[in-house]
Formats: C-alpha cells, sequence, structure tokens
C-alpha cells in the first residue's frame, strides 16, 4: 500500500471499527454469553471490551488489507468495486454468525442482530475504501458468467460445502449442532455454502483457465481465509478451550472452497454449460 494511502486507510478503518463498538452497544441486550465462562488469558488480562475491540482492529485491518490486494481483479471501477466486496464480505460474516443457533442454543434474532452489527460497518468500510484508496481507471476484465453457469457455480459451492461439513460433523472433526438442532444445522450449511458461491460471482471471474488453480487459492485463500479466520478468531480471543476447534474448522473450509473454485470454474464444467446452451 502506498504510503500517501496509509493514513487514509487507518483512518477508514478506525472510524467503521467505532461504529462497530458503538452497533454492538446499542445491542447490547441481544448479545449472548455462556453461564460462567471460560474467559481465555487475554480477556482477563484486559477485560472483555477491549479483547473485542483488539479483535474488531484485526478483523477489520484484515478486510482492508484484502480489499486492497483485490481490487485490481474486482469487476467494476471505484464505487462499485466496494459495492461487491461490501456485499460479499458482509453476507459471509452474516452467515457465520447465524452458525451460533445451532451450535450455542442462542435465539436466531439475536445472533442476526449481533451480526449486522459486525455486516453493517464492514459494508461501510468497503465503500468508503473503494471512494478513497481504490486505483482509478478502467475495471478489471470480468469473464461474462450466464445464468446458468452462475447458477451452477453457486450450486458446486453448496454442495461440496455441504458434503464436507457433514462429514466433519459426523466424525466429530469439529463442533456442531447437527444434533441438537439438525434441521436449522441442515440450513445452515446449505445457506452458508451458497453464500460463498455468491461472494465468488460478486468478485468476479477473470483470468484464463490455465491459472485456474492460482485463481481457486486466491479466492479461497486471501479472500476467503483471510476474512473467514480474522471473524472466527474472536471466539478464541475471548474464552479458552476454543483454538483447536476454530482452526480445524478454518482450514476445513478454506480446502472446501478451493475445491469447491476448482470444480465450479473447471474447464469441463465449462463443457457441460456449452452443452446445454
Amino acid at each position: 500500500m502506498k504510503n500517501r494511502k496509509l493514513p487514509k486507510t487507518i483512518a477508514i478503518i478506525l472510524i467503521c471499527v467505532l461504529i462497530d463498538i458503538a452497533l454492538h452497544s446499542i445491542t447490547s441486550a441481544y448479545s449472548t454469553m455462556p453461564e460462567n465462562p471460560d474467559f481465555s488469558k487475554l480477556a482477563v488480562l484486559f477485560g472483555t471490551e477491549i479483547t473485542a475491540t483488539l479483535w474488531a482492529l484485526l478483523a477489520f485491518s484484515g478486510a482492508a488489507c484484502v480489499f486492497y490486494r483485490l481490487q485490481s481483479s474486482i469487476p467494476g471501477v471505484g464505487l462499485a468495486k466496494g459495492l461487491r466486496y461490501g456485499t460479499a464480505i458482509s453476507l459471509l460474516w452474516l452467515f457465520a454468525m447465524l452458525e451460533g443457533v445451532a451450535l450455542f442454543g442462542n435465539a436466531i434474532i439475536k445472533e442476526f442482530v449481533v451480526g449486522l452489527s459486525d455486516a453493517i460497518p464492514v459494508f461501510l468500510m468497503s465503500i468508503l475504501l473503494s471512494s478513497s484508496i481504490a486505483k482509478k481507471g478502467k475495471g478489471s476484465e470480468l469473464k461474462q458468467l450466464t445464468l446458468s453457469q452462475k447458477i451452477l457455480a453457486v450450486c458446486v459451492f453448496t454442495g461440496v460445502f455441504f458434503i464436507g461439513r457433514y462429514v466433519a460433523y459426523f466424525t466429530g472433526v469439529i463442533q456442531s449442532g447437527h444434533q441438537i438442532s439438525p434441521l436449522y444445522t441442515f440450513l445452515w450449511t446449505l445457506l452458508m455454502g451458497a453464500c460463498i458461491g455468491i461472494a465468488c460471482i460478486l468478485l468476479g471471474n477473470p483470468g484464463n483457465t490455465l491459472f485456474l488453480k492460482r485463481r481457486a487459492a486466491k479466492f479461497s485463500i486471501l479472500f476467503f481465509g483471510v476474512n473467514w479466520a480474522t471473524f472466527l478468531i474472536f471466539m478464541p480471543l475471548l474464552f479458552s478451550s476454543f483454538i483447536i476447534d476454530v482452526m480445524s474448522r478454518i482450514i476445513l473450509d478454506i480446502l472446501l472452497v478451493t475445491i469447491g473454485y476448482y470444480l465450479a470454474f473447471s474447464p469441463k464444467m465449462e463443457c457441460i454449460n456449452l452443452e446445454n446452451a
């Protein structure tokens, strides 16, 4: 990042973190806290408020860095880039929050409101970044996808994420609520996979199929991986005994998204689309 853009970027991040903190304060009645919580050493040392603030700084800084690295490949110019990126990451964070309904037995309205408290400021940050630090000039070349290609890509992401997650649920690789809340877990897993597919389409599919593996890694590790990891890391930052589950979840989901991207945009899949056109 160029030095002249750094102060402006830091200011935008800090403003949006303050908005995030304010929204969480306003919606504190919807926040959920387990009975007799086992706080992490960091939370015990600095308190829950400071720990949550440190998480927000980490998560929003990570999202800003990813935008800066991806902006040249996001379709559109200026504000259009921010709208696409902001929508993608807001969906990702909001649906990630909703998994808590099955995992911890929290009310869906509470998880939704708390999720919006993060989704709204990160969307705003994306808009501000796109209007202030996005590179000027012509937008990236976007490989236009037909409606059937978009639907098929979302279905592939959904299927891969669903199958991979359920294997992890039944083998105990990660914690899940499939036994306590089987229907909700089923629906959330399907919708989360679809959400990732929609985020992929929002960010575009530029480039040549010869570089498919590179593009799959770029989406799964850079966009999804960084933003997924910085969001999920909140739990082990605040509470003890979550680090192994969260790390397993991050590694598994990045792998699933990489496979989903590769299958969704492989030459064989394009051939299927051409035959059905």
